[in-house]
């Protein structure tokens, strides 16, 4: 393995991967600026181009991001020596399975500590759905974590993250994020370079001698070709909105979702390119014009890739519609990463042959001609850094997004398993304020929607097949905004049916509906149809662990804990031998605040109640 050719920045190398393969409708209408009515072309190339310019590193190396992760440099991420405020938001864009690493499946082994996965949005999730709404909201929610407004995306080898890179930057560009637009970045050669060991299947697809991939040597030219006249505009219209984070969302969506896989393997193989095929399609370089000039594919015209989505003096996208689609088209860098970027953005606005959305060479010019392109190096950039497995963020102290301005509701527990709640446990919200609020809602720790709620409205939340607590719901900022939320559990068991509202405090102190001391009049576990009597304890203290004792009769029976902060007791207590008494008094032994609720089976029946506050 080696590096032969480096003469555009290092960090060009990764952007192609960004690039999505867009499926849109379009008609030839001119080639001046868009037409009436096709403002959608130019928000969406705009967007592209403002992605593919804000940054002259938009990757980063994996020293460079353990750099930021261990701060003491002593090679552990997330220990009392780091500071996680500094971190960038790292998101895994492989697939659910490999980012658990499940023994006996995928072909991974673990992923970087604190990094998330959009399986926690939704396990079928991989890097195409990364602009789907519930995805973004998943990554606003986490990026507030974050002092650092840096998000990094990891995938096996550095291309599929250079994908979901140009989607997501140009949505953010587009202001989904705010002002200013978060950095992003991929990781260079992804999980391959941060921990080699652990990619064992791609370490082999890269390494030559095992696979064909860097042993062609097919043919090189140095005669420049000009670039064709312009073309007429596509037209884009895949939504009815008019807001540019959507117009732009919609497009990127749609293209990363295409049926075509992203890239064209050179070879002589069936749908691959070689020397005596490349005649059929239209190739795009999009590397500096410099390289172009050393030694490029037969016929390709040059594009550099920060010019590809601009206007010209005019105010025309002339580089864009002088791409000659009556061929398929393909586009290539030193490596694969930019032409994938390129990729997204050209399917994403339609500039493609009818039918045969654009791709990328695979591993560009370092696959096509082993003598040029830029190739992963074992010697330099094989690293074994930590990782971590499961299905949640390891190694660092992740908390939601959270502030001393915020109302909070707790539930202490949430079922829809199929043990009698599987017909249904819903999360009603009303809001009762005068303006609109920011709700954000999470099970177990572990972020799943936010919304805005106008005033007067409803809303109604449900998750299928999940057992834990606890429910946590923030009405963000409200303690300033003067708004309050109504917060209810409705549950379904075996037919019937229970509602519980939940008190309202406000995060760090202030006025607040919870205590450190509840009691409840009877417990019974023990009588006939009494099938379970659980206490559910949630500690509502942001930064300390609680250690919470319940007695019967004034008898300690049981203590539950310690409960790290906003979490729920594992397992609910249901006091053991059985037994029945009263009254129940539940005490948070440091004086953490608490939420305390009775779940009581009787028969087929279920009730569950919150505790009367003592102190």
């Amino acid at each position: 393995m080696k590096n032969m050719i480096h003469r555009p920045a290092k960090w060009l190398a990764l952007l192609a991967c960004c690039s999505i393969v867009a499926l849109v409708f379009f008609v030839a209408i001119s080639s001046a600026s868009p037409p009436a009515g096709d403002e959608q072309f130019g928000i969406i190339a705009d967007n592209s181009n403002a992605f593919l310019n804000s940054n002259p590193s938009i990757y980063i190396s994996s020293p460079a991001l353990m750099a930021l992760l261990d701060d003491n440099n002593n090679g552990v991420i997330g220990d009392a020596g780091d500071n996680p405020s500094n971190d960038p938001l790292v998101i895994d864009m492989r697939s659910w399975t490999d980012y658990q690493a499940t023994p006996g499946t995928g072909m991974s082994h673990g992923h970087i500590p604190g990094a998330i996965n959009l399986g926690m949005v939704n396990p079928a999730y991989t890097y195409k759905d990364i602009d789907q709404p519930d995805s973004l909201q998943f990554i606003r929610s986490e990026l507030a974590k974050h002092a650092n407004k840096t998000i990094v995306l990891a995938c096996y080898s550095g291309h599929t993250d250079k994908l979901a890179e140009m989607a997501l930057g140009s949505v953010a560009q587009a202001g989904y994020f705010g002002s200013p637009a978060p950095d992003i970045a991929a990781l260079k050669w992804g999980n391959l370079e941060w921990n080699s060991a652990a990619e064992p299947s791609v370490l082999a697809e890269v390494t030559p001698g095992t696979k064909d991939i860097y042993v062609h040597t097919y043919g090189m030219e140095t005669t420049p070709h000009p670039l064709p006249a312009p073309g007429a505009y596509p037209v884009i219209n895949n939504t009815t909105s008019t807001e540019p984070a959507e117009i732009t969302r919609a497009a990127d969506d749609l293209s990363l979702h295409a049926t075509n896989p992203p890239f064209i393997f050179p070879g002589t193989g069936t749908g691959q390119v070689n020397d005596s095929n490349i005649g059929n399609y239209t190739v795009v370089d999009v590397r500096s014009a410099a390289d172009y000039a050393y030694g490029h594919i037969t016929g390709a015209v040059n594009i550099p890739y920060q010019q590809l989505f601009a206007k010209d003096g005019g105010g025309n996208y002339t580089n864009l519609l002088s791409i000659d689609t009556s061929k398929p088209v393909i586009v290539y860098a030193n490596g694969q990463q930019e032409s994938n970027a390129a990729v997204i953005g050209l399917n994403a606005l339609g500039i493609r042959n009818a039918g045969a959305p654009d791709q990328g060479l695979r591993y560009g010019l370092a696959a096509w001609n082993n003598s040029y392109g830029m190739e992963f190096n074992a010697n330099t950039e094989e690293h074994n850094y930590p990782v971590v497995t499961g299905s949640a963020p390891g190694g660092v102290a992740y908390s939601l997004p959270r502030g001393n301005t915020d109302y909070v509701y707790y539930f202490p527990w949430y079922d829809t398993s199929n043990d009698g709640f599987g017909a249904g446990t819903w999360i009603n919200i009303a809001n009762d304020g005068a303006s609109t609020a920011t709700v954000s809602i999470s099970l177990g720790g572990t972020f799943k929607t936010d919304f805005t709620l106008a005033a007067g409205a409803e809303n109604n939340q449900i998750w299928s097949n999940y057992k834990g607590g606890p429910v946590e719901v923030r009405c963000v900022g409200c303690t300033t905004s003067g708004n309050h939320l109504t917060v209810a559990e409705r549950a379904l068991y075996n037919g019937t049916f229970n509602e519980t509202i939940a008190p309202e405090h406000t995060e760090g102190g202030g006025a607040s509906d919870l205590g450190t001391k509840y009691s409840f009049p009877w417990y019974d576990n023990k009588s006939d149809n009494m099938n379970g009597d659980w206490i559910v304890a949630t500690n509502a203290d942001p930064t300390n662990s609680a250690t919470v004792d319940v007695y019967v009769g004034g008898v300690l029976k049981q203590t539950l804990g310690p409960i790290a902060p906003h979490a729920t007791n594992t397992n609910p207590l249901q006091i053991s031998p059985q037994m029945a008494g009263g009254p129940i008094r539940v005490v948070s032994r440091g004086g953490q605040p608490i939420v305390v609720s009775q779940r009581v089976l009787y028969g087929n029946s279920f009730n569950e109640t919150f505790g009367r506050k003592l102190s």
